[in-house]
């Protein structure tokens, strides 16, 4: 019985012999590897040789798939003697860069230290000559585990560099020959396909890069938008993830050399074999030498100078004047893709402005249904108060209280009236993020920082710039987030996953939590530094058993919201001893436990009296303990009514209807609250009482 590793083996076999692309198997290949967790965002296939001293890149693949290319890597001796080791690994694992000799190397030549690799030398009478590696964009991604999958799987390895070398030597001639472009007009279609078969640039930039490899001497290929001022927008792809020989932005020639009067004229492309003669080139022979070559090629669109092209080599004289007319055959090719890129990204940016502004239109229109806090004139009085003294500062604000008695509500009252008010209000619930996406979810991360990071992604810290940042059961975070977090409260720039330039950030923090921090902070749950930057204006919210009277409005309140929602026609009706039941209920789940209560009781109710028989009562309490919560023995019904309608008039001097008059703040019709006046026997119109 075959071997899983054999069966996809004979796949790959069956493909290529039945007339398929050898680099589409290539591909076919990267793609088994991935389903297997094989982190990785590239493989590539290498030739050793001994003479050159170099490393040749004959194939690669990636998520968007398999390419020939034909990388020269010059590589140190003391390299290419490690193949010869008697005791070389059947594995070689770099997860620290700067521990390992090829990985100091490498951060040497490409000055970049976030990468990992795992690579298979593959032999030949116990010497290697080729291997198959895998690079990933950051540290610490292989193990043991990833490891053995490799060894399982050594026969197929040495098989498809065998048939990827012939296929290079048949092309080439010899290790130190390229390709010739037999047809220009393939040439230029290869280029084409590969330039305008994706929306993302990078990735079709990275396939260009990998085709003209095979014609050209290539160490880096980039792609510069015309920029205005600190405008940049420059994409850069090397032979591997972090072998780049030059950074793109020094190599890059001033975009604006175009002027308005050579706008009508001819592609221009530029050779330059001494870079050293080149005024305009000090910055970067300064910095990297005068070993190298390039073709700049200048792009325009519709006679608009928008960019250029630049392919970089090392060593000095590499290029010619057939290099360069194959290369400037590509100014359409490439001007579309840098032009489509362009679009594109303008389209990105009005999509996140579009779903920011319908972010803060939503919480505006949430914040417009909540303008009345049942219960600010009387349970929550002091509450209010403190709310709105802090509501138009800066200062942190901390909202202590158990679970369920509306914090959220608070900190959506003192955003609404907070100088930030135009910004936007992320809420974060801290216990519901797993400790693991801690650090993604609240700070973002950047492309490839981890297995599953496909895309750029801003935190929600980010996405809070220029409003609030609302952070409910902050008490959950784990540990090393409050680290992290104490550091953007102090110094208020946030860094991304995987990302090495700090990013500001404008926000006030909002803090809740229903847990008793003082005494984790003292027993080391909580850091002490965090909890004394959190802590500067704390508002404590009362539990619904501290503020009785509160509780008929809530419940009229809450009636009408759910009857809406179930589209009960009918007003449900009330006993009186059903709000007595009500009111001398402990709450212990406070508000929210209110609200289920009376969505359950609807359910049940059938269009019957909503008697709440479930509901039973704790025994009373002392008549000192009533006192410091409650006004009166159990009011009926109707006096509960009365009196809640006459303190909203009180509020509103009598108006009724229009902005600010009771109805809306009461949140019913005003022919509504009329009848139930009548009912009640209130008079209309404001009277000094």
């Amino acid at each position: 019985m075959k071997s899983e590793p054999d069966i996809v083996l004979s796949q790959i076999k069956n493909q290529i012999t039945s007339g398929g692309d050898l680099y589409e198997a290539v591909s076919t290949y990267y793609d088994y590897l991935q389903k297997k967790d094989l982190p990785m965002e590239r493989m590539s296939l290498s030739l050793f040789n001994f003479d050159q001293k170099s490393i040749r890149i004959i194939a690669q693949a990636s998520n968007t798939g398999g390419e020939k290319t034909d990388f020269i890597l010059s590589a140190p001796e003391e390299i290419l003697q490690a193949s010869l080791w008697d005791d070389l690994p059947e594995i070689y694992i770099i997860n620290e860069p700067e521990s390992d000799p090829i990985g100091k190397y490498i951060i040497k030549r490409s000055g970049c230290k976030e990468w990992a690799l795992i690579g298979m030398p593959i032999k030949e009478q116990a010497v290697a000559y080729g291997a198959i590696f895998f690079t990933a964009n950051s540290k610490n991604r292989y193990s043991k585990k990833h490891a053995a999958l490799l060894s399982d799987l050594y026969d197929a390895h040495k098989w498809l560099l065998d048939i990827i070398i012939k296929d290079h030597e048949k092309k080439t001639g010899g290790f130190d020959q390229k390709e010739r472009v037999e047809n220009k007009y393939e040439f230029f279609r290869q280029i084409t396909r590969r330039l305008c078969g994706h929306l993302d640039m990078e990735t079709s930039v990275l396939h260009c890069f990998q085709y003209i490899s095979r014609f050209f001497h290539a160490s880096m290929l980039s792609v510069h938008k015309h920029h205005k001022a600190s405008d940049t927008d420059i994409i850069g792809v090397g032979p591997t993830p972090f072998f780049n020989y030059f950074d793109p932005d020094m190599i890059a020639r001033e975009t604006e050399i175009l002027s308005p009067t050579e706008k009508g004229a001819t592609p221009k492309t530029v050779i330059t074999n001494r870079p050293e003669r080149d005024p305009t080139l000090n910055r970067t022979v300064k910095t990297f030498g005068s070993n190298w070559s390039s073709m700049t090629l200048y792009l325009s669109h519709k006679r608009i100078p928008i960019g250029l092209a630049s392919l970089v080599t090392k060593g000095r004289n590499a290029f010619s004047k057939e290099h360069m007319e194959l290369f400037s055959m590509l100014h359409d090719p490439f001007s579309l893709a840098l032009s489509n890129h362009i679009k594109h990204r303008e389209v990105i940016r009005l999509k996140n402005i579009i779903e920011d502004e319908k972010k803060n239109l939503q919480e505006e229109l949430i914040a417009s249904r909540q303008t009345a806090i049942i219960g600010e004139a009387s349970g929550l009085k002091a509450v209010m108060e403190s709310a709105r003294v802090v509501a138009d500062r800066e200062s942190p604000v901390f909202l202590s209280g158990e679970t369920g008695v509306g914090k959220e509500l608070i900190a959506n009252f003192i955003h609404q009236h907070s100088s930030r008010r135009g910004g936007a209000l992320i809420k974060v619930n801290c216990g519901a993020i797993p400790d693991n996406l801690v650090d993604s979810e609240l700070f973002g991360h950047e492309r490839g920082a981890f297995t599953g990071a496909d895309t750029q992604k801003k935190g929600r810290f980010e996405r809070a710039d220029g409003g609030t940042i609302f952070l409910d059961e902050v008490a959950e975070l784990p540990l090393l987030a409050q680290v992290r977090m104490l550091r953007v409260l102090q110094h208020k720039f946030i860094d991304r996953v995987g990302g090495t330039n700090p990013i500001p950030v404008d926000i006030r923090v909002i803090a809740a939590t229903h847990r008793d921090l003082e005494k984790m902070v003292a027993s080391g749950k909580f850091r002490k530094d965090l909890w004394f930057r959190l802590n500067v204006f704390p508002i404590h919210i009362p539990p619904l058993r501290s503020r009785r009277s509160d509780i008929p409005a809530l419940v009229e309140h809450f009636i009408g919201i759910k009857s809406r929602e179930m589209n009960l026609h009918v007003e449900p009706f009330l006993p009186s001893d059903a709000m007595t039941r009500l009111v001398t209920y402990e709450w212990p789940g406070n508000i929210r436990e209110l609200e289920n209560v009376i969505e359950r009781e609807l359910i049940l109710s059938e269009g019957e009296a909503l008697s709440f028989q479930h509901i039973i009562p704790e025994p009373p309490k002392s008549e000192s303990q009533n006192d410091a919560v409650w006004e009166e023995d159990v009011l009926e019904m109707d006096k509960a009514f009365s009196r809640h309608i006459l303190k909203v008039l009180s509020l509103t001097k009598g108006k009724i209807n229009g902005p600010g008059g009771a109805a809306e703040l009461l949140k019913i019709k005003p022919s509504t609250l009329r009848h139930r006046m009548d009912k009640l026997g209130i008079h209309y119109g404001w009277k000094k009482r």
